[in-house]
C-alpha cells in the first residue's frame, strides 16, 4: 500500500482529486489524504511515502529531498485561463502570467494563439516575491493576470482582475501515475538498501566509506564494536581521527590502492585496505575495510581443523609399494585379498616396516575407498584424551571441552576405514570401552547418553606380539579376537634380502633428484658392506640412512668410508672373519616375534613340493640359508 499526500493548491480542485483517485482501477493500491496548501506553507512533518503538488510547493519540496510528483501545468490550462479572463473581459489587451518558474516556463509558446493581445511572463523563485511580480506587471501596463491562487488573491487586493489557473483530471491522473511510479522506485532502493546495510553489518570486517575528503559517510555495525566514536554516530568524523597514519588524499585523488596495512589503533592490531571509489558526480572517496588480526588468526585456526578434517584420505595404493622380492609379492597379493573383505585386519610388523602404507593401500583397494580414511597412533595421546579423540565429547564433558562439542574419530570414519595404529599401548580401560563399540558399532560421546551407529572398518597395527601380551594379561583376549580377524604379516627388511639394494637404489635416486646432491649410489664396495646391516629400523630407518649419506658424500659413489661414516653401528653388525660366524643367523633372527618366519618357510616347501631350490629363490635367500633356517625350526623334509 503507497500512502500518497495531495497538497490541493486551490479549494476547488479538491473534489476533482478524490473523483479521479476513485476512478482509478489502482485504487485499492493507493492509500491517500489531501491536505489544502496555503500561502508559504512550511511543508512540515509529512508523514507518506510521496507527495504531490503544484507551483512553489513542488518546488520547495524537490529542492529539500522530498519524493515528490508535481501536479504540471501545461499551455492549454494557461489558454483556458486567458480565454476565461477575456470572457469576463472582452476589452483585455495585456494579461500578466505570474507564477512559479516550473509552472509557467514556456508559456511564451502560447502568445501566437492571441495574436490581439500582449502577453507578458513574470516567472518568481519563491511565493513571497508573487507581491513585487504583480506590482512589475502593473508598472508594465498589464490590465489582468492570470496565475496561482496565490497570486490571484495578491492581485485582487490590488485592484487587478485576475484568473486562476486551474488543472483538469488528466493532469491529476498523471501527477499520481508518477507519484507511484516514483514511491515504488523509491521503495525498491530502500529495500536494496537495507539488503546491503545488513549483509555490511553482518559482516566480520569494519567497513568505512568516505567523501572525496577523507569524511565518514558511511560505517557498519563492526565499526561501532572497534572504533570509538565518541558519540552517537561515526558519519561525518574525519577517517584520520581512527587512521592518522592512513595516506587518504593518495586514495582519493591519486587512486593508490592500499592492501593488507598493519595500523595500530588503542589495544587492536588492524588489517586495512582502502581503495579509491568514485561517485555519480566525479568525486572520488574511498572504501576501508579493517579486521582485527587476532580474529584473522582465529579463523585461520579454524580453517586448518576443518582441512585437517576434510583431508582424511588414503594417499597410497599397492603400487607405491617398491620391492622386489617374492616374499613382499605373496604379503601384498594377500593385503589385496583382504582388501575386498570388509572384516577387521590387525598388521604385525616391527617399526618402519609399512603397516600404515599396507594400511592406505587396503583401504584405497576395497569397495569403502571412496569414504574417509582416519589414522590415528595409540602410544602417541594419553590415555584420557585418546578416549576423547576416539569416542568425542560434549560441551562440557570435561575442564577444557570445546564450546559446542567434538566429534571423535570412529564419527568421522563413518562408513570408510580407521587405523589404529600402535594398538598394542592401549590402557586396559580403554580396551573395555574399544571392545564395546567394535562389538555394537555405535559410540557414545563422553558425558552424553546418545547413542550414535557408526559404520566403520577398523585396521589395527602393532609391532608387539599381542598373543604374549593376552598371556601376561597386558591385553585382552576378547578384543583381540575382533581385532585379529584377518592378520597381515610385515617382514622386516633383513628377510627381504632382494629388496634391500633396491629400495636403498631407489631412495638415493630420489634424494639426487630431490635436492640436485652429488651422490648417485653405491661402490660395489659399499654396496657389499651394506648388505651386511640388519636395519633394525627398517625402510625408515634406510630412508633417513639416504638422506644423511646424500648429504655428506661429496662423491658419486658412495664408498665404504662414507657408509662407516654416515652409519657407524654397521661396524658392530659385520663381523671381521665372516667364515668364524654364522652371519645368517645374526641377521635372520627378528628382534620381534612378529613375522612368522617358520610358517613362511613351510608355505612355501608347501607350495614348491618341497623343492629346496625354488622355496629358496622364492623366499630370497640362499639354498644354505634355507637349510641352516630350516635346521633351526627343526623342518624335516620327508
Amino acid at each position: 500500500m503507497i500512502h500518497m499526500i495531495f497538497y490541493a493548491p486551490y479549494p476547488q480542485i479538491v473534489p476533482l482529486i478524490k473523483q479521479v483517485f476513485q476512478e482509478r482501477p489502482d485504487r485499492d493500491e493507493i492509500e491517500y489524504e489531501i491536505v489544502q496548501d496555503f500561502y508559504n506553507n512550511p511543508l512540515q512533518d509529512l508523514n507518506a511515502d510521496v507527495v504531490i503538488a503544484r507551483g512553489f510547493s513542488a518546488l520547495t519540496m524537490k529542492q529539500r529531498g522530498y519524493i515528490c510528483a508535481e501536479l504540471k501545468v501545461g499551455g492549454y490550462d494557461v489558454i483556458a485561463a486567458v480565454l476565461k479572463a477575456r470572457r469576463r473581459c472582452p476589452e483585455l489587451s495585456h494579461i500578466a502570467v505570474i507564477g512559479s518558474f516550473n509552472m509557467i516556463y514556456g508559456i511564451e509558446s502560447i502568445r501566437d494563439a492571441f495574436p490581439d493581445m500582449k502577453l507578458s511572463t513574470y516567472p518568481v523563485n519563491s511565493e513571497p516575491l508573487l507581491a513585487d511580480a504583480i506590482r512589475q506587471a502593473i508598472s508594465d501596463g498589464c490590465d489582468a493576470l492570470v496565475g496561482n491562487y496565490t497570486g490571484v488573491e495578491l492581485a485582487k487586493k490590488s485592484g487587478l482582475p485576475a484568473v486562476m489557473i486551474e488543472s483538469g483530471q488528466e493532469a491529476i491522473n498523471n501527477a499520481i501515475d508518477e507519484a507511484k511510479s516514483a514511491a515504488e522506485i523509491d521503495l525498491r532502493e530502500k529495500m536494496r538498501s537495507a539488503q546491503i546495510a545488513n549483509i555490511m553489518n553482518y559482516s566480520f570486517q569494519g567497513i568505512l566509506s568516505t567523501d572525496q575528503n577523507g569524511i565518514i559517510t558511511f560505517a557498519n555495525k563492526y565499526c561501532y564494536s572497534i572504533l570509538d566514536s565518541g558519540h552517537a554516530f561515526l558519519t561525518g568524523r574525519s577517517i584520520l581521527d581512527f587512521f592518522p597514519n592512513l595516506p587518504v588524499e593518495e586514495v582519493t585523488r591519486n587512486g593508490k590502492k592500499l592492501l593488507s596495512e598493519l595500523h595500530i589503533y588503542a589495544s587492536y592490531h588492524l588489517m586495512v585496505n582502502c581503495v579509491p571509489v568514485p561517485d555519480n558526480s566525479g568525486n572520488t572517496g574511498c572504501v576501508l575495510t579493517f579486521q582485527d588480526t587476532s580474529r584473522i588468526q582465529a579463523d585461520e585456526l579454524q580453517v586448518r581443523k576443518k582441512l585437517r578434517h576434510s583431508s582424511f584420505q588414503a594417499k597410497y595404493q599397492f603400487s607405491n609399494i617398491l620391492h622386489k622380492s617374492r616374499i613382499m609379492d605373496s604379503v601384498i597379493s594377500d593385503a589385496m585379498t583382504y582388501s575386498y573383505s570388509d572384516s577387521n585386519i590387525l598388521i604385525y610388523g616391527e617399526t618402519g616396516t609399512g603397516k600404515e602404507l599396507f594400511a592406505q593401500s587396503i583401504h584405497n583397494s576395497s569397495p569403502r575407498k571412496n569414504h574417509p580414511f582416519v589414522a590415528i597412533n595409540c602410544s602417541a595421546l594419553p590415555e584420557n584424551l585418546l578416549e576423547s579423540e576416539l569416542f568425542g565429547y560434549v560441551e562440557g564433558a570435561f575442564t577444557g571441552a570445546s564450546k559446542g562439542g567434538k566429534m571423535g574419530f570412529f564419527e568421522l570414519a563413518h562408513k570408510g576405514t580407521i587405523f589404529l595404529d600402535e594398538i598394542g599401548d592401549v590402557s586396559p580401560n580403554l580396551q573395555s570401552r574399544l571392545l564395546r563399540v567394535l562389538q555394537e558399532r555405535e559410540v557414545v560421546r563422553l558425558g552424553s547418553d546418545t547413542v550414535i551407529p557408526i559404520d566403520v572398518r577398523v585396521i589395527s597395527a602393532t609391532n608387539k606380539n599381542l598373543k604374549e601380551e593376552v598371556a601376561d594379561g597386558r591385553f585382552r583376549q576378547d578384543l583381540l579376537y575382533r581385532l585379529d580377524v584377518l592378520e597381515l604379516n610385515l617382514p622386516p627388511l633383513r628377510n627381504r634380502e632382494q629388496d634391500a639394494l633396491f629400495l636403498l637404489s631407489q631412495l638415493i635416486s630420489y634424494e639426487h633428484e630431490r635436492t640436485g646432491c652429488i651422490l648417485t649410489g653405491l661402490s660395489e664396495e659399499g654396496a657389499s658392506l651394506i648388505t651386511q646391516y640388519p636395519w633394525p629400523g627398517n625402510i625408515r630407518e634406510m630412508r633417513n640412512f639416504c638422506q644423511r649419506l646424500s648429504i655428506l658424500t661429496q662423491n658419486p659413489l658412495a664408498t665404504p668410508a662414507d657408509i662407516l661414516k654416515v652409519l657407524p653401528d654397521i661396524a658392530a653388525s659385520t663381523p671381521d672373519k665372516p667364515e668364524k660366524a654364522d652371519l645368517s643367523t645374526s641377521r635372520d633372527t627378528p628382534v620381534y616375534s612378529l613375522y612368522d618366519e617358520r610358517e613362511e618357510i613351510l608355505k612355501a616347501l608347501y607350495t614348491f613340493h618341497n623343492s629346496r631350490t625354488k622355496t629358496a629363490e622364492f623366499l630370497g635367500m640362499d639354498k644354505s640359508t634355507l637349510w641352516r633356517k630350516m635346521k633351526k625350526y627343526k623342518i624335516l623334509l620327508p
